[in-house]
């Protein structure tokens, strides 16, 4: 090597390495001080950025976690409210059931309607329970109807087919839980119908004569959505589903009805058809005007029902079969009214048993027993209710002597009302199928079917509107989220207090009874929210869980990319901070070498 003095290149070399040393161990000792492999992405650009994806994406999970523990905070408040509701509903009912029991005066009756006239206030404020300045319970959060197909399926699925049917049961003491019922499924369509038979009817069951000895083994429940097709769904009021469209023959006029009660009508042939042998057999009287009778036609019908009506019809229109024409609705009507009148309170529950029993075929039988043997047959009693129709001298006096009929009052004549039964309570247009008094507390059906009162029904389609107003935020991508909501809860949606706001009476015995079926009606209307409050908290228990599993596992995804190996980074801090002294020392020796020059220069 030549000996020169400008260019020290082993001193220049020598401090290069150096200079790397310095910088490896500078690295070493930051990676050894933070513990972290990765400080920065120029230690590894890819490891980098799948790191901090991975902090974000935990960083929303720990959120989410904090999320469910909110929303189980707000399910409890929620759900201590309603619990509160179903105590009091169990105390109403033990109420009703003493006013109900006649060892009470009228005195002791007053005074517990006092304390029920509490009760329904008190449900009204728990209905009004907040968290973080939010209403819960007061149906501005529940399921929301977007279609009027959304409303009639919410309203089936709720109230009408079940209400319809605890009426019938009511009535005529059958149900399809009944095990002489042979057919227990029904489907229910929403189709608009603007010609043939069907033009005019609001809904109507099909059935056929197909099955065993004569019963149906298929049915089929249509609403005709021409005449629902234009229903304010807003309206929270509208619970009957009372709806009217311009009369095609007449555009000056409006026709329509409301949906409950024909649903009611319906039902009563659809459990008819199920459970009597041959019941396409009957008199089309028979079968329309049972139908008829279960919801009354006093106020729809009044101006049909007259002593003309019955005089002008031949005795083959109360005994041939068939359906369509008028007289076997009011006709058949004012008969069963006139026939319950001479058998008393359980005329027609007598009747209906006989003939589920034994078939259409004991026709005679069931009029036996329906009027206690003061009629053997049905043609005796038709051709008796006609005398008399033709010997009262006003429509009034035969109608109300007769058939135990009062169209001055606002009972609608159904046979479990007050005109049937000075004891019981008047069942009006509005409470003959008891819903509550508010649309807000609707469902639609969880799936594509549902058992109701002992009868599968199979929905057409899945409506219902949108899930709830109440959103939980459980996922770190945008709509990962759980809706929900709650149904109204007030007095008035739960069928506890009318309109006016006058609250459910246990005044009197019949009121008292009246009152029981209703309680039980709220109960179970309660006792469903209870439980999906219940079945959100159990999810959310579930999601709490899955989140806290998963924000683990990306821990443990991120500490692999990013946390450094202690033991490898401390040999390896070791081995620069060896190497970086042995360079400092080589240096030296380096810079030494040019003093060797000196002695040529001696």
């Amino acid at each position: 090597m030549a000996m020169v003095v400008k260019n020290n290149m082993s001193a220049v070399n020598t401090l290069n390495q150096l200079n790397e040393n310095s910088n490896a161990l500078s690295k070493s000792l930051k990676k050894v001080s933070s513990g972290m492999r990765i400080n920065g992405a120029g230690d590894d650009a890819s490891g980098y950025s799948i790191s901090e994806k991975m902090r974000v994406q935990l960083r929303g999970l720990e959120q989410d976690i904090r999320n469910t523990q909110n929303g189980t905070a707000l399910l409890k408040v929620a759900e201590g409210a309603v619990s509160s509701t179903v105590d009091i509903l169990r105390t109403l009912k033990e109420k009703a059931l003493d006013s109900a029991n006649d060892h009470n005066t009228d005195e002791d009756r007053a005074i517990m309607q006092k304390e029920v006239n509490q009760y329904v206030q008190q449900v009204d404020d728990n209905a009004l329970v907040q968290y973080n300045g939010k209403y819960l319970l007061d149906g501005q959060t529940g399921i929301q109807n977007e279609t009027v197909q959304d409303m009639i399926v919410s309203a089936l699925s709720t109230e009408w087919l079940e209400n319809a049917l605890d009426l019938i049961e009511q009535s005529y003491g059958v149900s399809f839980r009944n095990e002489w019922a042979d057919c227990k499924d029904i489907n229910v369509k929403l189709e608009e119908v603007t010609s043939g038979n069907q033009a005019n009817a609001l809904a109507w069951v099909s059935f056929n004569n197909g099955g065993s000895n004569g019963r149906t083994n298929s049915l089929d429940l249509t609403v005709n959505m021409r005449f629902f097709k234009n229903l304010d769904i807003h309206d929270t009021s509208n619970v009957n589903g009372t709806a009217f469209i311009p009369d095609p023959n007449n555009s000056s006029q409006l026709i329509g009805g409301t949906l409950d009660r024909t649903i009611a009508h319906e039902m009563v042939h659809a459990i008819m058809a199920s459970s009597i042998n041959n019941f396409g057999t009957l008199p089309g009287a028979i079968a329309e005007g049972m139908a008829e009778l279960v919801h009354g036609i006093d106020d729809e019908q009044k101006s049909g029902l007259t002593r003309a009506a019955v005089n002008g019809a031949s005795l083959s229109d109360f005994t041939s079969t068939g359906t369509g024409t008028t007289i076997y609705y009011t006709g058949g009507y004012m008969a069963l009214r006139y026939m319950a009148n001479q058998g008393g309170e359980d005329a027609m529950k007598n009747f209906m048993n006989v003939l589920v029993h034994h078939g259409a075929s004991a026709l005679d039988g069931a009029v036996s027993a329906a009027t206690g043997g003061k009629f053997s047959t049905w043609t005796g009693l038709i051709t008796q209710f006609k005398a008399d129709a033709a010997a009262a001298a006003t429509d009034d006096e035969f109608l109300l002597n007769c058939c135990g009929i009062d169209l001055t009052n606002d009972d609608t004549g159904a046979i479990t009302g007050s005109d049937a039964s000075g004891r019981r309570m008047a069942k009006t247009k509005d409470s003959v199928v008891p819903e509550g008094g508010s649309t807000t507390f609707w469902y639609a059906p969880e799936s594509k079917t549902s058992i109701i009162d002992g009868l599968t029904v199979h929905w057409e389609s899945n409506y219902g509107g949108k899930v709830g107003d109440l959103t939980l935020q459980v996922g770190t991508k945008a709509n990962q989220s759980i809706k929900f909501g709650f149904h109204d809860m007030r007095a008035k949606a739960m069928g506890l207090e009318a309109a006016d706001g006058t609250k459910v009476s246990i005044a009197t015995r019949e009121q008292a009874n009246d009152a029981i079926r209703l309680f039980d009606q709220s109960l179970r209307k309660a006792l469903n929210e209870q439980t999906t409050i219940g079945a959100l908290q159990s999810r959310l228990e579930y999601t709490a869980s899955n989140l806290t599993t998963a924000a683990e596992n990306v821990q443990n995804s991120e500490s692999t990319i990013r946390d450094a190996d202690m033991a490898k980074e401390m040999t390896e801090y070791t081995k620069n901070n060896v190497l970086l002294q042995s360079a400092q020392s080589m240096l030296s020796q380096a810079n030494q070498n040019s003093s060797a020059v000196l002695s040529l220069l001696q």
